[in-house]
């Protein structure tokens, strides 16, 4: 059921000041301000096209906490208070909410972030309405008399920037409200109070009857697993509601996890409830929050319309974005988050959908969506307070946008926009404290026929009558179509319509190898009137001819070209920039006809303007400072001005000559040729000095103040030139006292330079003189066997699948032989025609998604596990196909991603056919490698919390906040178990451990040193085995947290280490069994810490006499040179496992890379492809990037082994170094560059050389024949007979056959010879759903 109106929430995410509300009758409309006249109306509303001005409705003393619209009018929410209005804003009545008290604005600080209204059966309004106080409060209202039904406390958010999204929805005749909000942040030391029980904190979506909105499980509740969510609006499409969301480490940069729709299916209560269906990442260019969304509807389809932020602070031309996806595509690619549990944002498991932007801009803040004759018009608000308009075309692409409306206090746009209800001609735009009434068009400003149907503008038309562009409920006898039409039903004349909608290649295309490069571009900001002016720094600029400056703004609008004016220099030249709309744009540098420099953001703003100065008086001689309070003054131009920013700015005030008293000057900005007034200055005599007094009671702050006389009053704490020789006697007086400091400051500074100097000496030393770490022995490779090493490939994120196939077979297989159904499937996906088609088909799908191709993918490849030599037959077909897609595009884009069947596939087929060298060549030297890092890490203090370690090759794991450490030696005696029946007694080990390792670590490294001593695993896991001290005085348990453990200031408690028990060198230690059920190891969290410490502890005073009183300083650059020491110790055993897969022992290719080599240089010379580059990309796309890299990334696929965040973060590093070498592309590196990059640059000039080298030795080698070929595949898929359950894959492909079953029979239907094959997977869909209704699948 759809609701009557569409209720969407949008919360602020900043708390705003409150002010208090006079009293206020609704028929006198006192306290809210509807003025007469409406000063500063700009834009399209200064020239309304209906009778009459509609002036803004204004807040008394607050901003607007909500807006939303119902059939009669507009509710506006602030300052503690419900305002009805009518359609043109005028006040109809004021409600004060039970949770506000005695009247508006009090308590301060309550605002509503939930307005739902609704009419039930009988046209009965009802109005929902949600505030922040008394534990985030819903009060259930009737309209229009506003008579409160009741209301209930912990419905909404009470936090002052928590989110609230609702939506009322009707099922089987009863009225429900399902709301998602952030009940509790992260920080528990941040808890107002109001926040609901622990056990319910983690609670972000629930279903409650309009009954009594009470949360009850039946109805449904949906919690959250890890951090606190900013949910942003709540949409209803058919049965299913969308909450779009982003996590609240996003909003503080600390995430780079993108936003997500969390989708939900309606069931009625005696069915669960509301169920959840999944989430799925949107992907609007890697930009992490949502700031306004908007849902567009046309008949049976859908769009969800959002408008996306990057997290950082900075202005850049594409800040912002608005992404559009479909409703039915995010409901079909939600996946299950976690069966069962009903838990949401899991990074795990979600599918993501990307879109390009169909906008970008500088700020938008608010969108709102509709369709008008059939085209999708966009209203956008920017944080500068400009409305816009922009209109779609087929392809989603939009036009240059129109800006309807600017507000003059350029205060930002509230991020709800709403049509007027009974008039669609007019939009309401909310910002600061007030409402506008805005019409949706401009029709007036098309003054011809011709310009009015070329602006494809679907509100406006020609009114032939009056031979004027208008609405069309402006012009007499509209309903006929000779009357008014527009550009979707114009009559057949002889007129050009001019399209203003963008190529889809505009000429600023960012290049990452251009001939000019730009360092900065001075001034950055200018106003709109442009500037004549510009200077800008880099390189090449002599060099390079045709030099032109692309200045691009909002996507749709054409860039402006602009020519150089004078080339100062090889690194300076100038250009003139002309007036443009207000807006920040990207601006690039285009030589030789070559694509454009990487973009930089210049921002166009418009004039300043002043709002107070301070103070405003001088002194006749001048020099007094002034600050002058405004806006945009960073794009004044004066020769005196200091340097200033866009609200402040400072200046010296001239001197005046033969001035009288009391003269007032009127002060002027230039901007360009244009002078602005801004305010008045009144000069006063010079001041008289009389005496100082100095306060030496107040040291260190050493607080001086002059006393002037100015005909009797008294100025304080000012300073001029003409009064600085008085001065100077005083300072003198007070010069031991600042020497005092002086001294304080060098100690510091000494100290800074202590530890700068030894850390660099300490690390010098570290690279000469470290031995390499390269493990000699490591005992037996721990390969996973075949089926196993497989699946992990087959399915890296489908652990379920993985799991079904793992089961093992039956001893025979007679039945499944028997069984004629999947006979019959089988037979069907043998036929190469047959299967080609179905793949090509299901492609074709929208709904068969990326996720669904590589799942295809892999049951097909288990299917026809032991037929290898078919299977290849139908990797060649698709592959051509797959080219002749790409080759009219872009041909080295061949096989760069996995969007394809055939690209999963091809990763398969590597995978199976490379399985044996792998384990044969590759898998000793990668085991040392994993090894040997591991090693490396542990070697240094590691954090226990965050994983950090002093040894990484990675910068972002390098634990830096590391104070002086030792090894200690310990005596491990490890006990007989009775789980370890390959030792008879009990032995002692020597163990190295660190001083700083906590009791856990220990343990890890006690049992590692078992390991390597033995050659197999004492017995136990780390959670069973414990410490013990062993000593003459007492035996102690070793625990990382007991009643010994320091706590620190803020509550935080640091780990045990070993030299918290003060242990040394020589120390005997017993390695004990637990007790059953007992667990003294603690679940490490946000309030326990280890070497990294809290910014309170960090910042305390250093220990020992000789740093008494004395900071430890620490900057992360002292550590980098860890980063090298580590590459230096493993650089060995990285090169070994390179040339391993890069070289050709005796002189032989594996069977699998000779033969797709040679495929691929066949395909190219076919089709006369004679760049070499080319067919080096295809087979660096198809082997490195395809299949080694994934190893490289994951050795858990190929060893029985668990892979550490650290880890991993160290291998992506080595695997960028292995494709870096695969590379065309020459490194230019500068010193700035990243350090994964910095560390291998200068090897990979000699592995590209190695990498070509061995290219060249595969495609001089003997061709192989189709007999080697074959007799390979053979042997390979015999090796794998009986390995996989084939009947799971070919349920699961027949589920996709059933699935697309029409679509597959038209294509086949459309095709010749096959109708044999219709008849046989009629059957067969037959045989299939036999069992379905047997309950057989």
């Amino acid at each position: 059921m759809q609701p009557v109106l569409p209720s969407f929430l949008l919360s602020l995410d900043q708390q705003r000041p409150r002010g208090k509300c006079s009293d206020w009758a609704a028929p006198r409309g006192a306290a809210a301000r509807v003025p007469a006249r409406c000063p500063g109306v700009r834009g399209a509303a200064a020239r309304p096209e209906r009778a009459g001005r509609y002036c803004p409705f204004e807040l008394p003393g607050a901003p607007i906490d909500n807006i939303e619209v119902s059939g009669s009018g507009v509710l506006v929410a602030g300052g503690s208070c419900l305002y009805e209005l009518r359609p043109e804003l005028r006040p109809r009545r004021r409600v004060v909410p039970a949770a506000a008290g005695q009247g508006c604005g009090e308590p301060p600080g309550v605002r509503s972030n939930l307005l739902l209204p609704y009419e039930e059966a009988g046209g009965k309004g009802v109005l929902l309405a949600g505030w922040t106080q008394k534990d985030g409060t819903c009060e259930v209202w009737e309209r229009p008399a506003y008579r409160q039904r009741f209301n209930r406390s912990e419905v909404v958010s009470c936090l002052p920037d928590g989110s609230t999204a609702g939506v009322v929805f009707q099922l089987a005749g009863a009225w429900y409200l399902a709301v998602a909000a952030t009940y509790s942040a992260s920080d528990p030391k941040k808890r107002l109070g109001c926040e609901p029980s622990q056990s319910d904190e983690t609670t972000v979506i629930t279903v409650r009857s309009m009954d009594n909105l009470e949360s009850k499980e039946e109805l449904g509740i949906i919690k959250r697993k890890q951090e606190p969510l900013h949910f942003v609006d709540a949409l209803q499409w058919g049965d299913h509601l969308f909450f779009p969301y982003y996590t609240l480490k996003a909003r503080l940069g600390n995430s780079m996890e993108p936003p997500s729709m969390a989708v939900l299916h309606q069931l009625h209560p005696s069915e669960g409830g509301l169920t959840l269906k999944g989430h799925v990442y949107l992907d609007c260019g890697c930009r992490s929050l949502i700031v306004s969304s908007s849902l567009v509807r046309q008949g049976e389809r859908g769009w969800w319309v959002g408008v996306f932020n990057h997290s950082h602070s900075a202005k850049a031309w594409n800040a912002t974005a608005v992404c559009i996806f479909e409703m039915e595509e995010m409901k079909e690619q939600a996946c299950v988050i976690d069966k069962g549990l009903c838990l949401i944002s899991d990074s795990q498991e979600a599918q993501s959908i990307k879109k390009l932007p169909t906008l970008i801009h500088s700020g938008l803040v608010a969108v709102y969506g509709t369709v008008v004759l059939n085209q999708i018009v966009l209203f956008l608000g920017t944080d500068d307070g400009q409305l816009l308009k922009a209109i779609l075309n087929e392809d989603m692409e939009s036009n240059c946008p129109e800006v309807l409306y600017e507000i003059k206090e350029e205060t930002s746009i509230f991020p709800k926009l709403r049509l007027d209800p009974l008039d669609n001609n007019y939009i309401y735009l909310s910002s600061a404290n007030k409402v506008r009434r805005i019409p949706v068009a401009n029709c007036s400003r098309y003054v011809s026929e011709q310009e009015c149907l070329s602006a494809k503008d679907p509100y406006c038309g020609w009114c032939s009558l009056n031979r004027r562009c208008t609405l069309k409920e402006n012009c007499t006898r509209s309903n006929s179509l000779k009357g008014w039409y527009n550009i979707s039903h114009a009559p057949d004349k002889d007129l050009k319509i001019l399209l203003d909608f963008p190529a889809k290649n505009q000429v600023c295309a960012p290049s990452f190898m251009p001939v000019c490069f730009i360092h900065s571009i001075e001034p950055l900001w200018i106003s709109t009137l442009g500037k004549s002016e510009i200077t800008v720094k880099g390189e090449n600029f002599t060099r390079a001819s045709g030099i032109k400056l692309i200045l691009t703004g909002i996507t749709g609008c054409k860039p402006d070209i602009i020519k150089v004016r004078n080339v100062l220099n090889d690194t300076q030249m100038t250009f003139a920039l002309p007036p443009t709309r207000k807006e920040a744009k990207s601006i690039c540098i285009q030589a030789n006809g070559k694509k454009c420099s990487p973009p930089m953001t210049l921002h166009y703003v418009s004039l300043p303007s002043c709002l107070g100065i301070t103070p405003n008086t001088s002194w006749i001689s001048g020099g007094r400072k002034i600050t002058t309070i405004g806006r945009n003054f960073n794009v004044v131009d004066s020769v005196s001005r200091c340097p200033g920013n866009e609200s402040e700015y400072y200046y010296l005030t001239p001197s005046l000559s033969h001035a009288t008293e009391g003269k007032v000057v009127d002060m002027m900005l230039k901007v360009e040729t244009t002078f602005i007034p801004c305010v008045k200055l009144h000069y006063h005599p010079d001041p008289v000095f009389i005496n100082y007094q100095l306060h030496t009671e107040l040291d260190p702050d050493l607080e001086l103040k002059i006393y002037v006389s100015l005909k009797g009053c008294l100025f304080c704490s000012f300073c001029t030139q003409n009064l600085f020789s008085s001065f100077l006697a005083a300072f003198i007086v007070t010069r031991y006292k600042s020497k005092e400091l002086t001294r304080k400051q060098s100690q510091q500074l000494e100290l800074l330079e202590y530890e700068i100097r030894k850390e660099i000496r300490e690390g010098f030393a570290e690279l000469q003189m470290d031995e390499l770490d390269v493990v000699d022995s490591f005992g037996t490779v721990p390969f996973l066997d075949y089926k196993h090493f497989a699946l992990r490939t087959f399915f890296p994120e489908s652990g379920g699948f993985a799991s079904i196939f793992s089961e093992d077979m039956p001893q025979s297989r007679d039945q499944t032989s028997k069984d004629e159904s999947f006979n019959m499937l089988h037979a069907l996906i043998c036929n190469k025609n047959f299967l080609v088609t179905l793949i090509h088909t299901l492609e074709k799908q929208k709904n068969f998604s990326v996720k669904d191709r590589c799942l295809f993918a892999s049951f097909l490849t288990i299917a026809l596990q032991t037929k290898l030599v078919y299977l290849t037959h139908i990797l060649e077909v698709l592959t051509k196909d797959l080219m002749e897609q790409s080759s009219n595009v872009q041909p080295k884009l061949l096989l760069r991603r996995t969007e394809s069947v055939v690209e999963k596939l091809l990763t398969n087929w590597m995978s199976v056919c490379l399985s044996g060298f792998l384990r044969e060549t590759i898998g000793e030297p990668f085991y040392l490698l994993v090894t040997t890092l591991n090693q490396r890490i542990n070697k240094g203090p590691v954090d226990a919390i965050t994983c950090k370690a002093l040894y990484t090759l990675n910068e972002d794991w390098l634990l830096w906040q590391v104070s002086e450490f030792k090894t200690v030696v310990l005596n491990i005696i490890f006990e007989k178990i009775p789980e370890n029946e390959s030792e008879d007694a009990c032995q002692t080990i020597q163990v190295n451990v660190l001083d700083c390792d906590t009791i856990g670590q220990a343990k890890e490294k006690s049992l590692q040193a078992f390991l390597n001593k033995n050659g197999f695993l004492y017995g136990l896991q780390l959670d069973e085995i414990g410490l013990e001290l062993v000593s003459e005085e007492q035996q102690r348990e070793l625990l990382d947290i007991d009643g010994s453990s320091e706590v620190m200031e803020d509550g935080i408690r640091k780990l045990n280490t070993i030299s918290h028990y003060e242990i040394s060198n020589g120390a005997t230690i017993k390695v004990f069994k637990k007790k059953a059920n007992t667990r003294s190891d603690v679940d490490y969290s946000d309030e326990h810490c280890h070497l990294i410490l809290p910014d309170s502890e960090a910042n305390k005073d250093v220990k020992g006499a000789g740093h008494k009183g004395k900071q430890k300083f620490k900057v992360k650059e002292m550590y980098l040179t860890k980063l090298l020491s580590t590459k230096v110790a493993i650089h060995s055993v990285v090169e070994k496992l390179f040339r391993s897969i890069w070289s050709l022992p005796n002189n032989k290719a594996p069977v699998a890379i000779k033969y797709f080599f040679d495929f691929l240089d066949a395909q190219a010379e076919s089709k006369k492809i004679t760049d070499p580059d080319v067919v080096h990309i295809w087979k660096t796309n198809s082997l490195p990037l395809r299949f080694w890299v994934n190893i490289l990334k994951n050795p858990q696929f190929v060893f029985d082994i668990k892979k550490t965040s650290h880890i991993d973060g160290c291998l992506s590093v080595i695997a960028q170094a292995f494709m870096d070498a695969f590379s065309l592309a020459e490194q230019t590196l500068g010193k700035e560059a990243p350090t994964n990059k910095l560390l291998y640059a200068k090897d990979i000039p000699l592995y590209k050389k190695e990498v070509k080298a061995y290219y060249k030795a595969i495609r001089d080698l003997p061709p192989l024949t189709t007999s080697e070929v074959e007799e390979f595949l053979t042997q390979e898929s015999k090796k794998h007979e009986n390995e996989f359950n084939e009947k799971v894959a070919l349920i699961e492909i027949c589920r996709y056959i059933v699935k697309y079953y029409d679509e597959i029979v038209s294509k086949l239907e459309r095709e010749r010879g096959f109708e044999e094959v219709q008849k046989q997977l009629q059957q067969v869909k037959a045989l299939f759903d036999e069992k379905k209704k047997c309950k057989w699948l």
